[in-house]
């Protein structure tokens, strides 16, 4: 990873810094994004590598092409893109508005694609093993109660790995995804600090955890390394054990 020039999307907290100090450990010169300034995660990655901050607002076209284009500059050149920028819509059905579907749709689906193709128009052919990262969820691949939304987003986010990684092939972009389970970051403090939820999900989770952002870090380096080279269209979920296991059988004492 030294040397290799990184942009990690929604990376100045919760599992995007995560990522990013992941690389920036490995010797990785970075640019980091936010829709809003954060001065404590570029002062601790500075310690670490290079880095830069370009606050963009990827829920539209523009402002994804805009950070590629702006960390394209700010580095030289790209070689690794990581798409994490995102936001999650829980609510009953009924209640489900427009509004909310173009707010999750935008960030969580149209930043990634235009950021994608952003970033395929800056790699040369000279280059080798280039390659995008999309954080997905397991929600990319089991449904959960009133988040049709949401789940929604992650699903096509899926697919956009898969049909990324066909369409980048011949261009030697590999695509691939990182599907987290049960992670613990602002966004899900509130949720599972509510009475007795971390227990009742501890309880489903085969490893019996509940996983923070550390544990997604080391899963970007590998998907980004030479050791993944014959890997591409593959969603890699890191979630304890949920995706693979059934309905328990066992008494709840």
């Amino acid at each position: 990873m030294a040397g290799q020039c990184v942009c990690v999307t929604g990376s100045t907290e919760g599992i995007g810094y995560a990522i990013a100090e992941a690389f920036a450990k490995k010797g990785a010169r970075l640019v980091i994004n936010s829709h809003e300034d954060n001065s404590d995660a570029m002062q601790k990655l500075g310690e670490l590598t290079e880095v830069h901050f370009i606050r963009s607002d990827l829920s539209t076209a523009a402002g994804a092409q805009a950070l590629i284009e702006k960390a394209h500059r700010a580095l030289g050149k790209l070689d690794v893109l990581v798409n994490n920028a995102g936001t999650f819509t829980d609510s009953e059905f009924g209640d489900l508005d427009e509004q909310m579907y173009d707010r999750a749709f935008d960030l969580n689906v149209k930043g990634y694609l235009f950021a994608a193709q952003a970033f395929a128009a800056t790699i040369a052919p000279e280059q080798k093993d280039a390659s995008i990262i999309c954080v997905g969820s397991t929600n990319s691949h089991v449904a959960e109660k009133n988040s049709v939304i949401y789940d929604s987003t992650k699903g096509a986010i899926l697919m956009m790995v898969r049909s990324l990684a066909v369409s980048l092939a011949e261009r030697g972009i590999r695509v691939n995804g990182i599907g987290p389970g049960i992670v613990e970051t602002h966004l899900t403090k509130a949720g599972l600090d509510r009475p007795g939820v971390r227990d009742v999900l501890r309880a489903q989770i085969p490893i019996g955890k509940i996983g923070t952002p550390k544990d997604i870090g080391g899963a970007a380096i590998f998907l980004a390394s030479p050791e993944a080279s014959y890997i591409t269209g593959q969603m890699l979920y890191i979630d304890g054990g949920i995706v693979a296991s059934q309905m328990s059988w066992d008494a709840p004492f």
